[in-house]
């Protein structure tokens, strides 16, 4: 009878998908906080209510013996499944009939698009899809949002964006109106759309039908303590990509050569692109321990000169009390421009003189550092956050999922 009965419980329970490229559990980039904060939500406020179930590409992220380790250990309420996109190398007949092949004349047809999923990756996840059914499914990035359509059975979809994918191909001027049409296609497929940008959510609002729901990205706000002792003049957290490639590089070129008296403290991937010949740049490349580095620090900089979507490096940096020097790039997305703890710099110059005040001015550094904790208790605390995953539960629990939306591309 107790068989029959927790057999019955478990038929009751929901089933929440999460598809995510990456492994939210090995790195410190952006995206991965971002994943790690929602699946931490999941295994600590449904473990016990619903079935939960992470959907990755083994070929794709962090996914070696160690990497599915290090989640199986930190979600281990959560399911973990992989698919490969790609037929192994190792196999050269098989991927050339199935996968080169196969896939040459469906991206014919399909064209222009952001869309990066491909037939033998979209067989493969269609079959292990509907061998059960959902109740909910969250999908990351509009490049992969193609992949809810496989549903034989349409749970409440909602796409996590991350970013406006378009937009990173602003100078590809004789197809953006194509990538946008794209985009915006795969996103009027969904019931929901989350966006970290403020930006991003009036596009969407205006190009879809769908739920928009500005999900800003959180943490648990520091104490502002006047005492911090700084061991750290300037910090600069980032990982690697061509974005934060090209603003260090100008960082260094440009403004470095202005802060003679001050040592740059860089943290991440990114120390591998800097030289080692800067006697004033020191590179810790991956940490331990990020907030050794936040907590005694004095300021901190984002250099961007490209790039679109909200900087988590910035938002962590205010996370921690931090007056943050940035370009004009840095400030995207944030819900205040202004009076939110960090300065912007439209120059070189500009850029060395905001560092060189909050370095000497002890009155105005602590009055743009009450200013980071106040836009951030706001705005960005992890308490605002649980309100809002409390709502966006209460709305997949009684969400529609009738045919209607399939039709609005």
């Amino acid at each position: 009878m107790e068989t029959k009965q927790a057999s019955k419980q478990a038929d009751m329970k929901k089933r929440i998908l999460y598809f995510m490229p990456d492994n939210p559990a090995v790195g410190k980039a952006g995206n991965l906080t971002r994943s790690a904060k929602i699946l931490d939500y999941l295994q600590e406020r449904f473990s016990n209510l619903a079935v939960i179930e992470f959907l990755s590409v083994s070929d794709w992220g962090d996914w070696d013996e160690e990497g599915i380790s290090a989640f199986n250990k930190r979600y281990p309420s959560i399911t973990l499944t992989l698919i490969n996109r790609k037929i192994s190398k190792k196999k050269p007949i098989k991927r050339a009939l199935f996968y080169k092949i196969r896939n040459l004349i469906p991206n014919i047809i399909r064209g222009v698009s952001v869309d990066i999923t491909n037939p033998y990756f979209r067989n493969k996840v269609k079959k292990h899809l509907n061998k059960q059914h959902y109740d909910t499914a969250i999908m990351s990035y509009s490049s992969w949002g193609s992949l809810a359509f496989l549903f034989d059975i349409r749970p409440y979809l909602i796409i996590d964006t991350h970013d406006f994918l378009t937009a990173q191909s602003n100078n590809r001027k004789k197809i953006i109106g194509k990538l946008f049409q794209s985009e915006i296609n795969i996103l009027r497929r969904f019931d929901e759309i989350w966006t970290l940008s403020v930006e991003e959510k009036y596009i969407y609002e205006q190009f879809t039908s769908s739920k928009v729901v500005h999900h800003p990205i959180t943490y648990d706000p520091k104490p502002l303590n006047k005492d911090t002792r700084h061991l750290y003049d300037i910090i600069y957290v980032a990982s690697k990509n061509p974005h934060n490639i090209a603003s260090i590089k100008w960082f260094i070129e440009k403004v470095s050569p202005l802060l003679k008296n001050y040592k740059i403290h860089i943290i991440g991937r990114i120390c591998s692109e800097i030289d080692d010949n800067h006697t004033h740049i020191v590179k810790h490349g991956m940490v331990e321990n990020i907030d050794e580095f936040y907590e005694h620090a004095r300021i901190a900089i984002c250099p961007m000169l490209s790039g679109t979507g909200v900087k988590i490096k910035v938002v962590e940096a205010l996370a921690n009390n931090l007056p943050i020097v940035t370009n004009s790039r840095g400030v995207d997305g944030l819900m205040n421009k202004t009076g939110n703890g960090c300065l912007v710099a439209e120059d070189a110059n500009e850029f060395a003189s905001h560092i060189i005040r909050l370095m000497e001015d002890d009155l105005f550094y602590h009055t743009i550092r009450s200013q980071a904790a106040q836009y951030f208790q706001n705005c960005h605390a992890s308490s605002k956050e649980d309100q809002l995953f409390t709502s966006i539960f209460e709305r997949m629990n009684t969400g529609s999922t009738d045919t209607e939306q399939l039709n609005k591309a």
